[in-house]
C-alpha cells in the first residue's frame, strides 16, 4: 500500500469515527444549564450528523437517512414521527416538480431556451448585453429547473462560444460567462420555491418552527424581486471586476443559433412540457387566493403547492403523444422516465435535513442557542440582529452544505426574530435565502463544481473567490431591503397570527 493511499485510508477513517466519538463525548459532559436531557440528546445527535456532513466519509443523503434512524433510535422521535419525514410536504412539492422538470429535460425544451436567450439579435455584437442576457437566463430558468443542470447547459454553452473565437483561458468575457454559469444558477434558484432543494428546507422549518405554511405564491412575491437584483448586481460586479476595459473582444454570433437550429422544430412533447409547467405555475400562485375571493375554502385546501405538483407532473403520464409502432398510444412521460427524474438523493437529504431541524426545535436546543447569542447581541437594534443573522448563514454555507447550514440556522433565526420583534417568517425566509448563495469555493455549491469542472480553464477557483465576498454582502443588503419594502405586506401580522 502506498504512503498516499494510506493516508487517505487513515483520513477516511478518521472521518467515520469523528461522529460517534462526538456523539458519546457530548451524551456523558455533565448536564448544560438550560438544556433538557432530550435537548442534550439532540445536540449529541446533530452533532454526529453535521461531522459526518462535513468530512462526508458515507454520501450526504445516507448520512441524512442514518440521522432518522440515530433520532428513532435515541427515543427523540417515535418511530412513525421519524418515517413521516420522508413524506412531508415539502418532499411531496419536490417529488412532484422533479417530474414536471424531467419533461423539460427530456423533450430537451431547456437546451431550447438557453439557445434561444443568447442567439436574439439585440445581443449581437455587445459584450454586457450577451453577459446580462446569459446572467439573467440562467437565473431565470434556475427559478423552475434544478441549477446543477443549469450551470452544466451554460459553462458548456460559454465554453463552445470560446473555443468558437479561438479565445485564450482567461479571456476575459469568457471567464465572465463561465463564471455566471454558476453563479446566477445559485442566485436565481431563490425566486421560486421550487428553484432548489434548500429551499424546501426553509418552507420545512419555517412551518416547524413557526407553524405556518409558506404558499408559492407569497415566497415568489418576495423571492422573485430579490432574485432578479441579485443576478442584476452579479452582472454589474462581473462586468466591473473582469470586463471593463478589455479590448479585442469578440462574440461568435452564430454558434448559439447553429445549435437552436439543430434541434429542429419545437415538439409536441417540448409544448406539452411547456404548458404543464405554466398550468403548475398559475395554480401555484393563483389557485389558493382565487378559490379564497371565490368563497370556497375547501377548494383552496385543496389547491396547495404539493397537490398540485403532484397532480401536474402525474398529468404527464396521461397525455396521449402519439402511437408507437405496435399501435399503442404512447403518452408524454413514460414511467421509466418520470422515476428518472427523480433525484432520490436529494429527496432523501431533504428529509434528513428537516429531522434535523425539528430536533433541534422540540430539544429546545434552538432556544439555548439563541438564549447564548442573544445575550452576545445585547442590545443590538433588530436590523442588526437581522444583518448578523443573514451573514452568518450565507459566510458558514460557503464552506459547509447550505442545506445543513439552514437547518441549524434558521430556527436560532426564528427565536432571535421573535424576541427582537422582528417579522419572523421574513427574517427566517431571508436568512435562507442567502444561505443559498453558496459560490465561493468548490464545496460551497455543486453549480460552482460543476462550472470550474466544465470551464476548461476559461475560469479558476480564484476568480470565484475574489468575486464572492462583495456578492455576498452586497446580496445581504438588497435581501435586507427587499424584505423591509415587501415582508409585512406580504406576510402582516394578521395572517401570522391566523397561520
Amino acid at each position: 500500500m502506498s504512503e498516499k493511499t494510506s493516508s487517505s485510508s487513515m483520513k477516511h477513517l478518521l472521518s467515520i469515527l469523528s461522529g460517534p466519538i462526538a456523539f458519546l463525548l457530548f451524551l456523558n459532559l455533565p448536564p448544560i444549564q438550560g438544556l433538557s436531557p432530550l435537548g442534550m440528546k439532540c445536540c449529541a445527535a446533530g452533532l454526529w450528523i453535521v461531522l459526518w456532513w462535513i468530512t462526508e466519509p458515507f454520501p450526504i443523503a445516507l448520512t441524512s437517512l442514518f440521522g432518522i434512524l440515530l433520532y428513532a433510535m435515541l427515543g427523540c422521535l417515535k418511530p412513525p414521527v421519524s418515517f413521516a419525514f420522508l413524506g412531508n410536504t415539502a418532499i411531496v412539492l419536490l417529488l412532484g416538480s422533479m417530474i414536471i422538470l424531467g419533461a423539460w429535460k427530456e423533450s430537451k425544451l431547456v437546451e431550447r431556451y438557453a439557445y434561444w436567450m443568447i442567439s436574439m439579435g439585440w445581443v449581437k455584437g455587445r459584450p454586457m448585453r450577451l453577459l446580462l442576457v446569459f446572467g439573467i437566463g440562467g437565473g431565470l430558468l434556475s427559478m423552475i429547473v434544478p441549477n446543477i443542470p443549469v450551470a452544466i447547459l451554460f459553462v458548456s454553452i460559454a465554453v463552445a462560444m470560446g473555443k468558437g473565437t479561438d479565445a485564450k483561458p482567461g479571456d476575459p468575457l469568457y471567464r465572465c460567462l463561465c463564471m455566471s454559469s454558476g453563479i446566477s444558477s445559485a442566485l436565481g434558484g431563490a425566486g421560486t420555491p421550487i428553484g432548489g432543494a434548500p429551499n424546501m428546507v426553509v418552507i420545512g422549518v419555517i412551518a416547524s418552527a413557526l407553524h405556518y405554511e409558506m404558499p408559492f405564491w407569497a415566497w415568489s412575491a418576495v423571492g422573485f424581486p430579490m432574485a432578479m437584483l441579485w443576478l442584476l448586481v452579479m452582472v454589474a460586479l462581473l462586468w466591473v471586476m473582469f470586463l471593463r476595459g478589455a479590448s479585442n473582444v469578440s462574440i461568435p454570433t452564430d454558434i448559439a443559433a447553429e445549435r437552436l437550429k439543430a434541434l429542429g422544430p419545437v415538439t409536441r412533447f417540448e409544448h406539452i412540457a411547456m404548458v404543464t409547467m405554466i398550468l403548475a405555475l398559475v395554480l401555484w400562485i393563483c389557485g389558493q387566493p382565487v378559490a379564497k375571493a371565490m368563497g370556497f375554502p375547501k377548494v383552496a385546501r385543496i389547491l396547495n403547492p404539493p397537490i398540485i405538483a403532484l397532480f401536474c407532473g402525474s398529468l404527464l403520464f396521461f397525455i396521449p403523444m402519439k402511437k408507437n409502432e405496435e399501435g399503442r398510444i404512447q403518452f408524454a412521460m413514460s414511467w421509466q422516465q418520470g422515476l428518472k427524474s427523480i433525484n432520490w438523493d436529494i429527496l432523501i437529504f431533504v428529509a434528513g435535513a428537516l429531522a434535523f431541524g425539528d430536533m433541534l426545535i422540540k430539544g429546545g436546543v434552538d432556544k439555548f442557542l439563541a438564549g447564548h447569542l442573544k445575550s452576545v447581541l445585547g442590545d443590538m437594534s433588530p436590523i442588526m440582529v437581522w444583518v448578523i443573522l443573514m451573514a452568518i448563514s450565507g459566510l458558514v454555507s460557503q464552506l459547509f452544505s447550505n442545506v445543513a447550514v439552514i437547518g441549524l440556522v434558521l430556527p436560532v433565526t426564528a427565536t432571535l426574530a421573535v424576541q427582537y420583534g422582528l417579522n419572523p417568517v421574513v427574517t427566517c425566509l431571508t436568512v435562507g435565502m442567502v444561505a443559498n448563495i453558496g459560490i465561493m469555493f468548490p464545496v460551497s455549491s455543486p453549480p460552482t463544481a460543476v462550472t470550474l469542472m466544465g470551464a476548461e480553464g476559461y475560469t479558476t477557483a480564484k476568480d470565484f473567490l475574489k468575486f464572492s465576498l462583495p456578492m455576498i454582502i452586497l446580496a445581504s443588503i438588497i435581501a435586507l431591503v427587499v424584505g423591509t419594502l415587501l415582508g409585512d405586506i406580504i406576510f402582516p401580522a394578521s395572517i401570522l397570527a391566523g397561520k
